[in-house]
């Protein structure tokens, strides 16, 4: 066989993780407009990982994030494509041989939008490149704000990416983060002494119950990830965002973390705490992972790998209050290397 196209992977890896009755119970019908959006973040020859963000309670939907780890300089979205990115992507391709950095469009296809996409950038270390990027979609203002809270981050909350959605009013530059180990330890056995890291940095909204909640999450997940919103005046939004890391959980093991690990722990939690109900027992079959043939063009055997793999388990606090847990998935093909 033929070496499959980018839209022709993305259909086999997301039938086959939305088979056996997983579209109906875990994503509803999103893929009737997710497809033909996501076909419009395509640029160059790569293959973008796609993640899937999913509710644990209520209607049944998805939102997609697809990231492009390396693009090719001179690649062009076809017209009608890239939501008006050409020039974030061309930024991109001249600094993605930097192999920790990504570079994404948001697609927000549960509320409808088809239109406009957010933007994702993952820099890492490399903060130096935030105000590049930013410049790259007409969001230079914000440079200002986001050191600023670079500044306040206690050691072990370093910002890892940074997501807005341009001309959508009031939407504020989100900043997430990877919290160190040791951190994430201190923060699990006192409840306080997150509520002092977070004084620290300049959050406000938060309540001793919440603290509580954080803390439980953080000693079962194996890692976190932490988002804070940046408003459009600089300040910190009421909105805290708690990642529990599945760390990319092999399919292998997809079933014991689900049905007697540390995933069913969680889980079992936020369905506890009111936050998701039952179908969380669903994802542990959308896991998966295969390879087929293909041949070459210059007639020589190759292998292109189809897989989908949790990522994490994911709550919001607004104004203190969690809001219904979200779970999600990675959707990865690509061709693999000798």
């Amino acid at each position: 066989m033929e070496k499959p196209t980018q839209m022709v992977a993305f259909d086999a890896v997301y039938h086959l993780a939305a088979k056996d009755g997983r579209e109906e119970m875990l994503f509803g019908n999103s893929i009737e407009l997710a497809r033909p959006v996501y076909e419009k973040t395509l640029i160059g020859g790569g293959y973008p990982s796609a993640y899937v963000e999913f509710p644990l309670l209520g209607e049944p939907c998805f939102d997609l994030l697809s990231v492009h780890a390396e693009v090719e300089r001179g690649a062009a979205f076809e017209p009608g494509a890239g939501f008006g990115r050409q020039a974030m992507f061309d930024w991109f391709a001249d600094v993605c041989d930097d192999e920790t950095l990504s570079c994404g469009l948001e697609l927000d296809t549960s509320s409808g939008e088809t239109e406009r996409a957010g933007v994702y950038f993952q820099q890492r270390k490399r903060h130096d490149l935030v105000e590049p990027f930013l410049a790259s979609i007409g969001e230079s203002a914000r440079t200002e704000s986001y050191m600023g809270a670079l500044s306040r981050m206690p050691h072990g909350w370093p910002p890892a990416y940074v997501g807005l959605f341009p001309g959508r009013p009031g939407t504020p530059l989100r900043i997430g983060g990877y919290l160190g180990q040791q951190i994430k330890e201190a923060c699990a056995a006192n409840p306080s002494f997150l509520g002092e890291q977070f004084r620290q940095i300049g959050f406000s909204a938060f309540d001793d119950a919440m603290l509580a909640r954080c803390a439980k999450f953080m000693a079962l997940a194996p890692a976190v990830d932490v988002q804070f919103d940046i408003m459009e005046d600089g300040s910190l939004g009421d909105t805290f965002g708690l990642s529990l890391s599945f760390n990319e959980t092999a399919p292998l093991r997809a079933h014991e973390c689900m049905e007697s690990g540390y995933g069913s722990r969680i889980c079992k939690l936020m369905q506890e705490w009111g936050l998701a109900d039952d179908r969380w027992k669903l994802i542990a079959d959308a896991a998966f992972a295969r390879h087929v043939g293909f041949e070459r063009e210059d007639g020589s055997e190759g292998r292109f790998a189809l897989c989908v793999l949790f990522n994490y388990a994911k709550v919001k606090f607004t104004t203190c209050e969690p809001r219904p847990a979200k779970f999600y998935l990675i959707l990865n093909v690509g061709e693999l290397q000798d």
